[in-house]
């Protein structure tokens, strides 16, 4: 009959040393994290801490093409841009933009409520904007406004500014007839001699920036063009993006995506309370080609024909008059 012989303790402690060593003398291997996934708008953000930025942006049907995909990509693409202020055009969904607000913790928003069919929506960021009210003017005038505009009185850091979100009635033959009310070009035409009118006759001292989705180019001689209220008084108007318009075709904002050719169709109007604004150093209007951060169609496929318009002002350039 064989015996066991007892197997001591550090016997066993021993052969068991080798195995200690292995895993528990060397450092953990931990896995690297996945990268976390890089924003394809980033390369078009204007927002910092040392500018004012107002964005424009028909947002084009918003968002009845690609839903809950457009909505995050519209999430995507403004909360890159990070502006103060982000004016929208075709809302014509209203529980989408109510999602597209609630997806940025960032912002507030508001949306209008009159029109039927593809409204104006204001985006602020929190931290940068104070919005006193909110309210559509030009409600029963649809010849001229088929979209009522909508007018925000804001206070930024300090200073107070009217906006007024607005979309022209589209299209026409590229001729203005002044003697047909109905003419497309007309109608725009009569809009902004009656917008001229309301901005002298109720904030006469205020700064106050027109933007949005004009239909119309800058470009037009003065015979045909409809924005003559605003040209004809060169000391009290400005478009910030004239020289947009008169840029190359690269550079504008609407973008036709086939045979037809682009346009420059949103633009920036602002009083000249912002005149010294626009001439300072470091201030810019561009147009933000998100369009080329994505493959070729999906952009106006899932998003938009229409690319952003941002006008960006030095902190320090935002100074009026008591007016302000």
């Amino acid at each position: 009959m064989c015996s066991r012989r007892p197997v001591h303790r550090w016997v066993l402690l021993l052969a068991a040393l080798p195995l200690l060593c292995l895993f528990g003398c060397s450092d953990p291997v931990v896995s690297p994290l996945p990268p976390a996934p890089e924003n394809p708008f980033a390369a078009y953000a204007v927002g910092t801490d040392t500018t004012f930025e107002i964005v424009t942006w028909n947002m084009r049907n918003f968002a009845t093409d690609a839903g809950a995909t457009e909505v995050a990509l519209a999430v995507q693409s403004l909360t890159a841009l990070a502006a103060d202020i982000v004016a929208a055009q075709e809302i014509a969904q209203s529980f989408r933009f109510t999602e597209l607000v609630a997806a940025m913790p960032a912002y507030s928003g508001h949306q209008a409520t009159s029109n039927q069919y593809q409204n104006l929506g204001f985006l602020w960021r929190d931290d940068e904007v104070t919005v006193t009210t909110i309210n559509e003017i030009f409600i029963d005038d649809r010849l001229l406004f088929p979209r009522s505009p909508l007018v925000a009185d804001i206070n930024w850091r300090g200073h107070d500014l009217v906006l007024v979100n607005n979309h022209l009635k589209c299209c026409g033959d590229g001729v203005l007839d002044r003697d047909d009310p109905g003419d497309e070009e007309n109608r725009r035409w009569a809009a902004c001699q009656a917008l001229a009118t309301w901005i002298e006759s109720e904030h006469p001292d205020r700064a106050v920036i027109v933007l949005g989705d004009l239909n119309d180019v800058l470009t037009d001689p003065p015979a045909q063009n409809v924005f003559e209220a605003f040209y004809q008084q060169p000391d009290r108007f400005r478009f910030a993006d004239q020289a947009v318009a008169e840029g190359p075709a690269s550079g504008w904002s609407w973008r036709s995506g086939g045979s037809s050719p682009s346009s420059h169709l949103d633009h920036i109007l602002v009083t000249s309370q912002l005149f010294t604004a626009l001439d300072a150093d470091g201030a810019r209007c561009l147009t933000l080609r998100l369009d080329l951060a994505l493959d070729a169609g999906v952009f106006r496929q899932q998003m938009s024909d229409h690319v952003p318009v941002a006008l960006v002002v030095p902190q320090s350039a935002m100074v009026w008059g008591s007016g302000d």
